[in-house]
């Protein structure tokens, strides 16, 4: 009996099994509270990238920003797995998304003060969201299987990647929106609401009674006599995470595809807005919706994902998708018609959020589930990182030679690394159906022997 299937009890009976609250129910509102929470953090996001190009008009800025935002899961994310599997999932969300309402707080107090002041605010908001991302993320498709049947889960996946994505395109648009009409005081005060909501509708679900969670109970409950044992330290569990994930097998060559997925995020929030401004001379509502696009183009890419998955060659669909996404990014540095940029910024986004649901479903079904917070935290570090570092880089390039450059540089680079991951993935090249893989044998075999 693992330690995940053993804490879990303890920790998440009371809340499961409660009849005092009967509140919203399952995946449905599961889904509700990731869709909010997902909206409000990437407002965040937006809103630091669009202040330090309004204010100071600067890509490099914007790109500091964006880069903090994503980039304490680097070593945070290691222990929100590790925490995800060791406690609640739930416990760890309703925590973390204390962090986002400090960072909004520091960015409503920005708004009156000195411009010195306001570069120092809008990148410790920035550090605060970083946090948060650090543990919501990871936690929140670790909290999945306990809404949802167990044989439901490779669909309810690509449900919440498709609310992640949601949230992802709404916030730019419910940003400029709001701004335009209420100010930034307006943004920032619902964001704070849309967290609040997101924490109480998430405090008062219940578990769904088929699901993996209520199924670990039970057995957990069948061998209580057995649980007297010595538990490992936190980092000994972190290291374990390391070593499922290195072991032969499709979850390390998933997690490979993903980086080179999540290198498109970053030019896309970082270059797309000076895109939008300077290239198509976008209002700042029209700059909102057109940014809404990568978002809707993304969930119409992960809708599409729930039927492809079931026609084999998924190697070769998560290959193709990533090279048209990519030639798509890059092509959007070379147009100048707004209705051709609106169509090759939706033939792309379709086909990144084809890829990124595949894959994501992917790791979320083949990993075994006593490892699944460690296994999904290293992929949303990588989602929350890689595009952190390509946004980085993408606004230092823009900051020199500008984002039209910077932009092209970007497409071509990734087309070359999914052209490489072709002859050299060869798992992933010859994937045809996903199915389960245990990969706890070795390891468990490994830890006995020592």
């Amino acid at each position: 009996m693992s330690w995940n299937q053993r804490t879990q009890k303890s920790v998440r009976q009371p809340i499961s099994h409660s009849k005092h609250l009967p509140i919203m129910n399952k995946l449905p509102g599961f889904l509700l509270s990731c869709l909010l929470a997902f909206i409000a953090g990437h407002l965040v996001n937006y809103s630091i990238i669009f202040l330090a190009i309004d204010w100071f008009e600067s890509p490099m800025l914007a790109g500091i920003g964006y880069g903090l935002c994503f980039g304490p899961p680097v070593i945070l994310g290691w222990l929100a797995g590790a925490y995800c599997d060791r406690y609640s999932p739930r416990r760890v969300i309703l925590i973390a998304q204390n962090a986002f309402l400090i960072s909004l707080a520091l960015l409503y107090v920005a708004l009156d003060s000195s411009s010195l002041v306001q570069v120092a605010l809008l990148l410790v908001a920035a550090f605060f969201a970083g946090v948060g991302w650090s543990f919501v993320s990871p936690a929140r498709f670790a909290a999945l299987p306990a809404f949802i049947a167990e044989d439901k889960l490779t669909a309810g996946t690509i449900a919440l990647n498709l609310m992640v994505m949601s949230g992802f395109g709404i916030a730019p648009m419910l940003v400029k929106n709001v701004a335009v009409n209420y100010g930034y005081q307006g943004v920032f005060i619902i964001g704070a609401l849309m967290f609040v909501v997101s924490s109480l509708l998430l405090a008062l679900l219940q578990y769904h009674p088929e699901s993996s969670v209520i199924t670990s109970e039970q057995a957990s409950n069948d061998g209580a006599q057995q649980r007297q044992v010595n538990e490992p330290s936190l980092w000994q569990q972190v290291r374990d995470g390391w070593r499922v994930m290195l072991q032969p097998g499709m979850v390390k060559p998933l997690l490979l595809l993903s980086m080179i997925t999540y290198l498109l995020m970053g030019p896309m929030q970082v270059l797309l807005p000076v895109i939008a401004e300077q290239q198509l001379h976008l209002t700042e509502t029209a700059q909102g919706n057109y940014l809404s696009l990568v978002a809707f183009s993304l969930i119409v890419g992960g809708l599409l994902s729930m039927a492809s998955r079931n026609l084999g060659k998924l190697g070769w669909q998560l290959n193709l998708s990533l090279l048209v996404a990519a030639a798509g990014l890059g092509s959007l540095a070379l147009i100048t018609n707004l209705t051709l940029s609106v169509l090759v910024l939706l033939g792309s986004g379709i086909a990144g959020g084809m890829a990124i649901s595949l894959i994501v479903a992917g790791l979320n079904q083949m990993c075994d589930s006593a490892y699944r917070g460690r296994v999904m935290a290293c992929y949303t570090i990588i989602g929350q990182v890689i595009p952190a570092l390509s946004g980085v880089f993408s606004g230092m390039v823009a900051q020199v030679y500008g984002a039209q450059y910077s932009l092209m540089i970007a497409g071509g680079v990734i087309v070359t690394l999914v052209l490489l991951a072709i002859f050299t993935l060869t798992q992933i090249t010859r994937l045809d159906h996903f199915q389960q893989i245990s990969m706890v044998k070795d390891l468990e075999h490994a830890s006995v022997s020592k």
